[in-house]
């Protein structure tokens, strides 16, 4: 894995940080970090610590979950995705392990930066747990479709 420097317009180049203030954005990338992955490197693995947020670049990821010797891919993820908005909680520690799939391009944020950039109040702050929230639902918006085959009663339901 390659390490870098991120600049602030790098990071609001990223959806989920766009239009966000110069000064949000210039402390977030201040503890960011550019990361370049080689195919089927390991970006994080299932159960241990989760202490960032991944913004992906360019590339995908296969993200999947171990059960004992059984594994089962539960999403891929590219370009523009977000990774890590369940690691927000108390305690965080990955859901899945995931996986590059050809190069990868991945900026890494601390998540202690983003509750920082949160806890600091303010315009920024509220737009950046919205999109979080956003985050997050699309993603168990994505597992739902693939869990529920169309024309066929829902697996799971939940609001």
């Amino acid at each position: 894995m390659t390490n870098g420097a991120v600049s602030a317009a790098a990071l609001g180049s990223v959806g989920v940080f766009a239009g966000l203030g110069e000064r949000t954005l210039s402390v977030l990338a201040g503890r960011a970090e550019r990361r370049l992955l080689a195919d089927n490197q390991t970006l994080f693995e299932q159960g241990a610590a989760a202490r960032e947020l991944y913004a992906i670049v360019k590339g995908r990821l296969s993200l999947r979950v171990a059960d004992g010797e059984r594994s089962t891919m539960v999403q891929s993820v590219e370009a523009d995705d977000l990774l890590g908005w369940s690691a927000l909680r108390e305690n965080p520690h990955w859901l899945t392990t995931a996986r590059a799939v050809g190069p990868v391009e991945v900026i890494a944020i601390p998540l202690a930066a983003v509750l920082d950039a949160i806890e600091a109040g303010g315009p920024d702050a509220r737009r950046l747990t919205q999109r979080l929230f956003g985050v997050g639902a699309a993603h168990l918006d994505a597992v739902r479709a693939q869990l529920q085959p169309a024309g066929r009663e829902p697996i799971i339901t939940g609001g």
